[in-house]
């Protein structure tokens, strides 16, 4: 455990200075406040519409108006653009959690949920900027949107359509990423169409081209810390794509909404990987040369909903969906020796998977002071996988068997809730909601199982609007989460020689989620919100030991000799655990500090978990969760000049892995600084261009592994790698041309 205590005192200096930092940030936002709030309009009294904007709505208690022209100087491209500049707000994507409803994110487009459970952030890239009217920032629960457990939510409000189609808004990036030897690329493509008076369809087309390079030196020492080894790594994706979507809505009678929404996305991608063994005198040890083939690697998704008024009290909406996934991996490992090449492995893996969803909902409005949500919810998910694992050592292929390599999961599972959203005043909401869930898990394959289970999932917000500045919000809920059938088979990973065997008895983790928020506003453009929570959690889902039979035999029937028996690392559930901790986000304009047409945006979170480690029987943190991060950006406009510039600094603290033999750290080395400069000197056309991670920043990993299981303590070797490449790890410079025709 020393490599742990090591990096997890030089994190807690880190997470210091990350705590100073925030109180910082949050002094220079309060300092900043009375300033701001004297020169900037309030939010709820939105500047005057230009030439087309829709007219607004009169101001709701609770709900605060950004027009299009707010967001003109930011010169956004698409919908996402502008909702990401909403002062103090950021974009949830949702919880991987069981139920549609239960994984929304918080934002609408046009009062509801789209029909999809394509992340928000992907569906607002295909929402041209210039089709929003205005956003709509609706803090507590309000009673006439579609998603419920929010406590905010941004609203984005698109235009009517006027003619037969809207221009093509389009975005070409070309970028270099470090290492790499070619240059990838990004089109999109966006289209609208008005198709007579109650009807319209959106086209997306989007075609990424996108290529990288990892490059990795890794040290082997032994317990005394003398090299032993050292290994030269790569790794060359290739990652060719195109994806297709389209949504059309139908409005064929004044109390009826239809919507369908398609999405096909098949890729071609490759991966080329090696790893290079050497003495600490440079002599030649091993290597080892991987190429993947991706010779099927598709999804698709189909969803429609229908929502009829029955009268302005009563409404009711049904949603269906299916989603299809398809993989088809075919790998060659190559390892070779000084004598030569000793052994080709072929592995084969497939996957074929798919949700079917029914979702109905019918909402009640008996009075102003009242919305009440009755509902149902059935759902079927599947995932059949193989895995198929051969070794040629000179004399042909010979399979290697490995356990639940082959696995088919299926879920059946059926909801019922009930939500009351009572507004007891203009200033306080309350949200009550009750979900009851029952579901079947079977799994056949190399290993059978079958279980039931049922969650109740009781909820509670509370929202009051201080004054207009002021906002408190309180919530209490219960949450399942969704399990990820990939973990009730085996994975394989050979460049790391690690293998985590599937686990038909895992169970979704349970959590209690306490929280509560406050959120000031300063003037327009200056928010600060500071939250605080507190989950209880049943069933932490991590990696476990796991006996297995390598044998004939049965460990559930007692059928396996000792002899077969092996113990291995396997995805698992641990018992209770928590996770306490505070997130700060805001926006602040600069002016009042001298600096013109600028603003500093910051989010930070400091988070402590705690379980129980099976092994040690000491307290630790959960595998691969955060204990701190923070993003600071810093935008200012040049209007002379037709342009911006600005950039951001981010960092993220250690993460770690714990498992039987062996614990895994993952630490980035410094804050990764990213910088852009755009302009719209083209008439009609806004040039981007950005450099991406300056430094660039490293990322160490640290594998420790013991004599014995981790519970002994005693150090065995410890395997370093500075990682030079990687998503996150490399710089890379981009230019993005973007506007419509």
């Amino acid at each position: 455990m020393d490599a742990v205590k090591r990096a997890a005192a030089a994190d807690e200096a880190r997470r210091l200075h990350v705590l100073r930092s925030v109180a910082c940030w949050s002094a220079l936002a309060a300092g900043l406040a009375p300033f701001a709030a004297g020169q900037q309009a309030p939010p709820s009294a939105p500047a005057p519409a230009g030439p087309g904007a829709a007219s607004p709505e009169a101001p709701r208690e609770g709900v605060l108006v950004f027009e299009a022209v707010y967001f003109r100087a930011y010169n956004p491209v698409t919908a996402g653009d502008m909702v990401s500049r909403i002062p103090g707000f950021e974009i949830d994507d949702g919880e991987v959690l069981r139920g549609f409803g239960a994984t929304a994110g918080n934002v609408l487009v046009n009062g509801e949920r789209p029909s999809s459970k394509v992340l928000i952030t992907e569906q607002l890239k295909r929402i041209p900027a210039d089709a929003v009217a205005r956003i709509e920032l609706i803090s507590g629960s309000a009673g006439n949107v579609d998603v419920r457990g929010q406590t905010q939510l941004a609203n984005v409000i698109l235009k009517a359509m006027t003619q037969a189609s809207s221009p093509t808004t389009w975005v070409a990036d070309v970028r270099h990423i470090q290492y790499s030897e070619r240059l990838g690329w990004a089109l999109q493509a966006t289209r609208n169409f008005a198709l007579g008076e109650t009807a319209e369809l959106s086209l997306d087309l989007q075609a990424p081209n996108l290529r990288g390079r990892t490059v990795s030196f890794e040290a082997v020492r032994n317990s005394a810390g003398a090299l032993t080894q050292y290994r030269e790594q790569f790794g060359q994706p290739n990652n060719i794509g195109v994806q297709g979507s389209g949504v059309l809505k139908w409005r064929p009678t004044a109390r009826d909404t239809l919507s369908f929404n398609a999405q096909y996305a098949p890729t071609w991608n490759t991966l080329s990987i090696g790893s290079v063994a050497r003495s600490p005198s440079g002599g030649f040890v091993q290597a080892t040369y991987g190429d993947t083939d991706y010779k099927n690697n598709s999804m698709a998704e189909i969803a429609g909903d229908w929502e009829h008024r029955f009268s302005p009290r009563l409404s009711a909406k049904v949603l269906a969906l299916a989603t299809f996934a398809s993989v088809d991996q075919y790998d060659v490992f190559e390892t070779i020796r000084p004598a030569g090449l000793v052994n080709i492995q072929t592995i084969n893996r497939t996957t074929e998977g798919g949700e079917r969803v029914v979702r109905g909902v019918v909402t009640w409005r008996p009075n102003g002071a009242h919305t009440v949500d009755v509902g149902a919810e059935g759902a079927f998910n599947a995932r059949d996988t193989t895995l198929d694992i051969f070794n040629d050592t000179g004399s042909g292929p010979v399979e290697a068997a490995l356990p639940v390599a082959n696995a088919q999961i299926e879920e059946v599972r059926g909801e019922a809730f009930l939500t009351d959203v009572w507004r007891l005043s203009p200033k306080l909401s309350l949200e009550t909601g009750f979900t009851f869930e029952a579901s079947r898990i079977t799994q056949a394959g190399d290993e059978t199982n079958e279980r039931e289970f049922s969650y109740p999932k009781p909820r509670i917000i509370a929202t009051w609007q201080a004054d207009a500045a002021n906002q408190l919000r309180a919530s209490a809920a219960r949450e399942v989460a969704q399990l990820d059938f990939a973990e009730f088979g085996s994975t394989l990973a050979v460049i790391d020689n690690s293998t985590t065997i599937g686990n038909p008895d895992l169970e979704p983790e349970k959590t209690w989620r306490l929280r509560g928020e406050w959120e000031r506003k300063f003037g327009k453009r200056g928010a600060l919100t500071a939250s605080v929570f507190l989950d209880q959690v049943e069933d932490v889902q991590d990696f476990i030991s796991r006996t297995i039979c390598v044998g004939a035999g049965s460990i559930a029937a007692g059928t396996c000799a000792p002899a077969d028996q092996r113990i291995s690392d396997a995805f698992g559930n641990l018992g209770s655990g928590t996770r306490t901790g505070f997130e700060l986000r805001g926006a602040a304009p600069l002016a009042p500090l001298g600096i013109p047409n600028a603003e500093v945006r910051f989010s930070g979170l400091w988070q402590e978990t705690r379980v129980t480690d099976p092994l040690t029987g000491e307290d630790r943190s959960f595998s691969n969760e955060k204990d701190w991060n923070y993003l600071v950006s810093f935008r200012q406009e040049l209007p002379g000049l037709k342009s911006a510039w600005g950039g951001s600094a981010q960092r993220t603290s250690v993460r770690s892995e714990f498992k039987r033999f062996e614990d895994i750290a993952y630490d980035r080395l410094g804050d990764r600084l990213d910088l852009f400069v755009e302009t719209t000197q083209i008439e009609g056309v806004t040039l981007r261009l950005s450099l991406g991670n300056v430094a660039p920043t490293p990322e160490d990993r640290v594998r420790t592994f013991y004599s014995g299981t981790r519970a002994s303590g005693l150090l065995a070797r410890t395997e370093t790698r500075k990682q030079k490449g990687g998503p996150d790890g490399t710089r890379s410079i981009s230019i993005r041309a973007s506007g419509t025709f």
